[in-house]
């Protein structure tokens, strides 16, 4: 992977495109823990897409040339698919079991016939036991991935939440500010904070760990406010880029999502022009050809990216009919977002899952416009494109527990 061209220099952005362009993981000088009150919690971030779950979180490091410690971030990435586990002779899969009810999630529940998880607000998924169960186990392996071992753990969690379920309010001063709607915070009060998983991990060699996650607070934030976290301020909380907005274009896996952000005073603006990738990945599905190997919309997303279906117990490569479908139906958002960006005043950030698949399509149409990259407008690549949002509400439940 390169390093990701005109971004901000010093934002948070620019120092993990950095990182990952030498394969490291990125450091930063921050604590790994945050105070909430009286509490000392680890901070995890939540990016629950129609396509998959992306966490976030820091993990203690080393120091660096004998200065303070340096904390290192750990990111995920998990297809949003669940099944109930089924007992195997042979080689198991790895299992989790919360609620006396044993599942495998991602990649393991598609291979196994598994299901997509409800869509929708955040209201009706949290309202599924079975998303809930699957976000305690998307959890579970983020604390694994930044080698935390098996145990007890309290977290202030913080969630990217659709922008449409952000509302202004004001406060008891007066003064607007920009909010959670009520029945997401209803549905997050209920679901999630003072929540214990008590859950058990057993891998494909038999080998049991058992966690408890306990979830102290929950900080929900817009889902763009983690694009513009990342772009404009550095991992102290200082800002890196002068602007009074931006538009966030995010090209999802559900969704292509407009989002108009005014900084002073707040303002939110948000916008949906149409579907995301799902209109590429409902093209393979409804091919004939297809039928029986692509049952669902989350399968049909797992084969845009990895470019095959098993069909009669075979890998098969689908690479030219995935180009065929991205020439049709990726064109037509490309085009849609070449209309946002053209009709912009404002700097404007390109990002979401759906860059990773139309990546040489926007590149090739933005060569030939007006406008320019790094002062008019930023492409996000690489598979930043998919996890900034949730790297990016990580630094900012970071900085809200700071009073930054």
């Amino acid at each position: 992977m390169s390093a990701q061209p005109h971004a901000p220099a010093g934002s948070i952005l620019d120092l993990v495109a950095r990182a990952w362009a030498v394969d490291q993981p990125a450091a930063f000088a921050v604590r790994p823990t945050v105070r909430v009150g009286s509490a000392t919690l680890i901070p995890v971030a939540i990016d629950n897409g129609n396509d998959a779950l992306k966490g976030a979180m820091l993990r203690p490091g080393a120091a660096a040339d004998g200065g303070a410690a340096l904390s290192q971030l750990a990111t995920l990435r998990v297809p949003t698919a669940f099944a109930l586990a089924q007992p195997i002779q042979g080689r198991q899969e790895v299992t989790y079991s919360c609620e006396s009810v044993s599942f495998w999630t991602g990649a393991t529940a598609l291979a196994h016939s598994g299901d997509a998880l409800r869509l929708g607000p955040t209201i009706q998924r949290l309202g599924d036991e079975r998303q809930r169960w699957f976000i305690a186990a998307g959890i579970v392996e983020l604390l694994r991935v930044a080698g935390f071992p098996p145990g007890e753990y309290a977290i202030a969690l913080t969630l990217a939440v659709p922008n449409t379920e952000i509302v202004i309010e004001r406060d008891a001063k007066g003064v607007e500010q920009l909010t959670l709607d009520g029945p997401t915070r209803a549905a997050l009060t209920r679901y999630l904070k003072g929540t214990s998983w008590a859950i058990s991990r057993i891998d494909d060699e038999r080998q049991m760990e058992t966690w408890t996650i306990s979830v102290a607070t929950v900080l929900p934030q817009a889902q763009t406010t983690g694009t513009v976290i990342a772009l404009t301020r550095a991992p102290n909380g200082k800002s890196v880029l002068d602007l009074a907005g931006m538009r966030v274009i995010d090209i999802g896996g559900g969704d292509l999502h407009v989002c108009e952000v005014a900084f002073s005073p707040a303002q939110m603006i948000n916008r949906r022009p149409g579907d995301g990738t799902i209109r590429v990945a409902r093209a393979l599905r409804h091919d004939p050809r297809f039928a029986q190997a692509i049952r669902n919309d989350v399968e049909a997303q797992q084969a845009l990216v990895q470019q095959t279906i098993t069909r009669a117990s075979r890998s098969v490569s689908i690479a030219g009919e995935v180009r065929r479908a991205v020439a049709g139906k990726g064109n037509a958002i490309v085009a849609d977002v070449l209309g946002e960006l053209r009709e912009s005043t404002q700097f404007v950030a390109i990002t979401g899952g759906g860059v990773l698949l139309l990546r040489d399509l926007l590149l090739d149409v933005l060569q030939q416009e007006a406008k320019e990259v790094g002062r008019d407008y930023l492409l996000i690549d690489g598979p930043l494109a998919s996890e900034l949002n949730a790297i990016g509400v990580l630094f900012g439940l970071i900085f809200r527990a700071a009073g930054k």
